[in-house]
């Protein structure tokens, strides 16, 4: 696994989806069924670019996946709150918490990969 290469992935992927979240948090959280939760997707959009930012730094990829499970799993107990019957947008709310879901568990994978290979986590720092 090359922990560089995923790093730099994920790094562009994390700031460009902050980049979205903060600039339009109505209407990312008009599109998932979380009309009352702007605060809440323009702070996860924050938290995606201090990630994406983290991973693109020539430091330890390792604790920056750990910063995307703990804010991806924080997101997806938001997403929760969209997904009951009452949400029109019900269907995006579910799309949306399997998609994030689906990205915790790799995050995961990551994280303790990382971990679990402190050489290659030292080796990614560039």
């Amino acid at each position: 696994m090359d922990l560089v290469i995923i790093k730099r992935t994920l790094g562009v992927v994390s700031l460009g989806l902050g980049l979205v979240a903060v600039a339009a948090p109505r209407r990312l959280a008009k599109f998932v069924g979380l009309s009352s939760d702007e605060e809440s997707v323009a702070t996860f959009g924050a938290r995606e670019i201090a990630a994406g930012a983290g991973l693109l730094s020539p430091v330890r990829p390792g604790p920056w996946f750990w910063l995307r499970v703990g804010g991806d799993a924080m997101f997806l107990f938001t997403l929760g709150k969209a997904t009951g019957r009452d949400n029109p947008k019900r269907g995006a709310a579910m799309a949306a918490a399997v998609v994030v879901g689906a990205v915790v568990a790799v995050d995961i994978l990551l994280a303790a990969h990382a971990m679990l290979n402190r050489h290659e986590d030292e080796a990614a720092a560039q």
